[in-house]
């Protein structure tokens, strides 16, 4: 009699489970097709480091750890933006970088108009990291990759916090530009 009435409380769980559409902690985490459309494999996705030097106002990103160690040594790193791929994925768009040696600033767009008229306007394409990819819409678990200007400083600053936008905006002489693109945050569990 005791099994007959754990046998029945189990299968009365298991049917209420069903009826309410209740799922396992985590079920609804899974990468697939039908709900994150075509997304690139967050297992892909790389660190974009953020690096800063004060001298001449400079934010950098990059995927690689060995440029800021070695060719962007001055650049002291702040931590990571977000995450990135290095090679296209599903859905990704070239995010180019580019910097301008007499100014000193560090620039990414994913737009073609936008890269050709940084070249034209001095910027050069860095050949030791040149491109990531980011996603150009809200999908796929992404976040806003937010995109700040200082005219004052020449520096473009890229950042997915809406509250550290905030403050550069109102602190720090910073205006708001676009969103450069949408990247996966450091913790995607949506991602997985």
């Amino acid at each position: 009699m005791k099994y007959i009435v754990s046998a029945i409380f189990v299968s009365l769980a298991f049917g209420l489970a069903s009826a309410f559409n209740i799922q396992e902690p985590g079920a609804n985490l899974k990468r697939s097709e039908d709900t994150c459309g075509s997304c690139g494999n967050p297992a892909d996705a790389l660190p974009f480091y953020r690096t800063f030097v004060a001298p001449q106002v400079d934010h950098c990103y990059t995927t690689n750890l060995e440029i800021v160690n070695g060719q962007f040594a001055a650049y002291r790193l702040q931590g990571v933006a977000g995450l990135v791929f290095a090679t296209q994925e599903a859905s990704t768009v070239p995010f180019y970088r580019l910097y301008n040696p007499t100014i000193f600033d560090s620039f990414y767009t994913t737009s073609a108009t936008e890269k050709a008229s940084a070249l034209a306007n001095g910027y050069v394409i860095n050949t030791s990291d040149p491109v990531t990819y980011i996603y150009p819409t809200q999908i796929c678990g992404s976040v806003p990759f937010y995109r700040l200007y200082s005219a004052n400083e020449t520096d473009n600053f890229y950042t997915t916090s809406e509250s550290e936008m905030l403050e550069f905006i109102a602190n720090e002489g910073y205006t708001y530009v676009e969103i450069a693109g949408y990247i996966l945050p450091v913790s995607c569990p949506q991602c997985g």
